[in-house]
């Protein structure tokens, strides 16, 4: 129902063409990327509120040409700066005030904190052990090991394989083998002379003294150890492409075969509605219901305005509709330095196109 106000709102809120009047204004973006933009234009307070102010229309040679309500309106002296903004919910956080974010934030940890916390508790719980615990993990067992073989069948292990061997190739020959070199140089000598009573002695079986060797394989591993090889050799592993292609094919293959697994969502499901665990989710609950309380008041009103948010029709019309438009905000310089600290890929500065 909100929603739908919203929408309407913002549908009826658009005003006839002003970008064709004599005070329009021509802006670019530099990266060229004006595709999407929205039709309304907001001005900011110098309380970082925003307000309605006219409307743009993105160009066929790649420009947007904005017009305003009232081009005399002080407002303007005080924004100067145009800049394209994304319309998502992106937008609602960088419009916010401070104190707002803060308020978000803090609902959204206590959130966070409260769900590991619910399911620590949950797991351990002697309801969840008794009824519920072998059958998930058998369940979710299976699905790994269903995820697994679908990797191996893409290939993705074998994948990961060939990429690993050029460093364990370059592992092995610029910092492993100077080492096992230096410390086994002189194992043959010292066998010699270990096993030099052995090798003349034709009257009993030949027992080897392997000591010399044992040495140098001990001092060739504690080096190892010493020079952080396996570490280091590891966290290239890790960091490789190889590695993160492989979690991919993984995780995807993971996530298909819980979504198919039905017997998994009913169990779940049985979770869920058994009253039994309910008092394990309580804390949850109420951190949700807390989030839930703030993040609304965001949508609807910003900076503590009692009026309806004109941003947040633009926002709900955008996700109804699919698509990924932006709007043009104009700000004065500290605010749009603000806005960058805090999400510098999400602002976009424009730049104003003088006539010629």
């Amino acid at each position: 129902m909100l929603a739908a106000v919203l929408v309407t709102f913002g549908l009826s809120a658009l005003p006839s063409d002003l970008t064709t009047s004599a005070s329009s204004i021509t802006l670019r973006d530099p990266s060229d990327a004006i595709s999407g933009i929205g039709a309304p234009v907001f001005v900011l307070r110098e309380n970082g509120l925003a307000v309605r102010f006219g409307n743009a229309v993105a160009t066929h040679d790649g420009a947007i040409r904005i017009g305003f309500y009232d081009a005399l309106d002080p407002l303007l002296a005080h924004a100067t700066e145009p800049v394209s903004l994304p319309a998502d919910p992106r937008l609602l956080w960088l419009l916010a005030s401070p104190d707002e974010r803060q308020s978000l934030r803090e609902s959204t940890a206590d959130l966070a904190h409260a769900l590991p916390q619910t399911a620590l508790e949950m797991l351990h719980s002697p309801e969840f052990t008794s009824l519920y615990r072998d059958r998930l993990e058998q369940r979710l067992r299976t699905d790994l090991d269903a995820a697994w073989q679908t990797t191996r069948d893409s290939g993705a292990w074998q994948d990961l394989l060939h990429g690993y061997e050029p460093i364990l190739r370059d592992a092995a020959s610029r910092e492993l083998r100077p080492i096992v070199e230096s410390r086994f140089s002189s194992v043959p000598m010292r066998m010699l002379r270990a096993n030099a009573l052995q090798l003349i002695d034709p009257f009993h079986d030949t027992r080897w003294n392997m000591t010399p060797v044992e040495d140098a394989l001990q001092a060739a591993l504690q080096e190892v150890q010493e020079r952080g090889l396996p570490e280091r050799t590891v966290a290239r592993l890790l960091a490789a492409p190889p590695t993160a292609d492989f979690i991919q094919s993984f995780t995807d293959a993971m996530a298909g075969e819980v979504l198919r697994d039905g017997a998994l969502r009913d169990l779940v499901s049985q979770m869920v509605s058994d009253e039994r665990l309910r008092p394990y989710l309580n804390n949850l609950i109420e951190r949700a219901m807390d989030l839930a309380r703030v993040a609304p008041r965001l949508l609807v009103s910003l900076h503590g305005s009692t009026d309806l948010n004109p941003v947040a029709s633009i926002i709900i019309r955008t996700l109804v509709s699919g698509r990924s438009d932006r709007v043009v905000v104009f700000m004065s310089p500290a605010q749009r330095d603000e806005m960058m600290a805090r999400d510098p890929a999400a602002v976009r500065p424009l730049s104003r196109i003088v006539p010629s």
